[in-house]
């Protein structure tokens, strides 16, 4: 498994996995699982972007882009 994780801005940071298993077969299989996200709905750690491509409970890349604050409860019901 590699894994990288940066700080890339005051309000963004960057994460990286990579040949990770996540499961054992004798819970299940993921065949293959691919998605690319872009959340800009106004929660914690939004907005983000993901890409997440998974092959036999192996993830090959899990890559994000996201901020690292969490949003004041009185922000979220304005």
């Amino acid at each position: 498994m590699l894994i990288f994780t940066s700080k890339i801005t005051k309000q963004f940071a960057l994460d990286l996995c990579m040949f990770h298993k996540f499961r054992n077969f004798t819970d299940g299989i993921s065949f293959f699982e691919f998605h690319i996200n872009l959340d800009l709905f106004k929660a914690d750690h939004n907005p983000k972007f993901e890409i997440f491509l998974a092959i036999l409970n192996y993830s090959l890349i899990d890559f994000e882009i996201y901020n690292i604050n969490h949003i004041c409860q009185s922000q979220t019901n304005s």
